[in-house]
């Protein structure tokens, strides 16, 4: 659907100044419990550099992915600068109720916590949900190339079972959700609930890279980048039973998932090189048949 520029950009920045002014009046209305909070814990200050840190790296990410998206000639909520727009933005307001969760976890009424641990776990969900969405495509088209499925290289068909897909598995996950009775069930679901989804993306990444599709992405480094968000999601729960819940732990998991994102952010930057080994092996082959030739 080719979307109408003005209306879009006055839309989008609506939701983000909405979205900021929630999180604001959020910590504005519980800043003496935040401030309590990094009084007396050490390690504090750590835990905002290293949390505001990121937001500020992906708050450059959003914006460049936009940028990107906005200077083609046409919009498309498909196009791969918006998923992976959409994707670092609202990343970028997860990360701000992970801070106020975090400073507020010990001090906070647990009825207004377990309210902002299952906005960001909503949040976790959409997050995801392009990433999704792209997977999705890829996994009907891989299976329109058989001729069992054939009825899928009809684009309405495809897009019907693309809708109802994504719409079950939204379904599921805020279902999910709503079981999260208390504060100390959401760390346990969160990482349950993004595993299939991460496995998902890596899958689809890698179908991307072995068939040489989406070329205007590196499908090999977004392979490597989610594979090792993965890998960090199952061992998070374990290394957090080590260290606690401690700024430490923080530290060292904020950080981890910056050089993440930074890996993935350059695989969606650097085109894959696919027509460049196409070329080399066209090459290759005149080559090989001037040599017949000659001989």
């Amino acid at each position: 659907m080719v979307l109408q520029r003005k209306k879009l950009t006055i839309l989008m920045l609506l939701s983000v100044i909405l979205g900021a002014i929630a999180v604001f009046l959020l910590y504005v209305f519980n800043w003496a419990t935040l401030v309590s909070t990094y009084q007396t814990h050490e390690g504090s200050l750590g835990v905002v550099v290293t949390i505001s840190m990121r937001m500020v790296i992906i708050s450059l990410m959003a914006i460049y992915t936009f940028y990107s998206w906005f200077k083609q000639e046409k919009q498309y909520f498909s196009d791969m600068p918006f998923l992976f727009g959409v994707f670092f933005l609202l990343l970028i307001f997860g990360k701000a109720l992970d801070l106020f969760i975090n400073f507020s976890y010990f001090g906070l009424q647990s009825e207004l916590l377990l309210f902002v641990m299952k906005t960001r776990y909503f949040i976790a969900i959409f997050d995801l949900l392009p990433m999704i969405y792209l997977s999705v495509y890829m996994i009907l088209f891989s299976l329109s190339l058989k001729n069992r499925f054939n009825r899928l290289t009809n684009e309405k068909i495809l897009n019907k079972f693309k809708t109802r897909i994504l719409a079950i598995i939204v379904a599921i996950e805020l279902l999910i959700g709503t079981f999260i009775l208390t504060i100390e069930m959401a760390p346990i679901l969160y990482p349950i609930t993004i595993l299939p989804s991460l496995i998902t993306i890596v899958w689809v990444f890698n179908f991307a890279w072995r068939n040489q599709r989406l070329s205007q992405v590196n499908t090999f480094i977004l392979m490597i980048g989610f594979g090792m968000y993965l890998l960090t999601s199952i061992l998070r729960p374990f290394i957090q039973h080590i260290f606690g819940e401690s700024p430490l732990f923080v530290i060292i998991a904020e950080s981890t998932d910056i050089i993440i994102f930074l890996i993935i952010f350059i695989g969606f930057y650097k085109k894959s090189n696919y027509s460049t080994k196409k070329q080399a092996t066209v090459y290759k082959n005149i080559q090989t048949v001037s040599k017949e030739v000659e001989y």
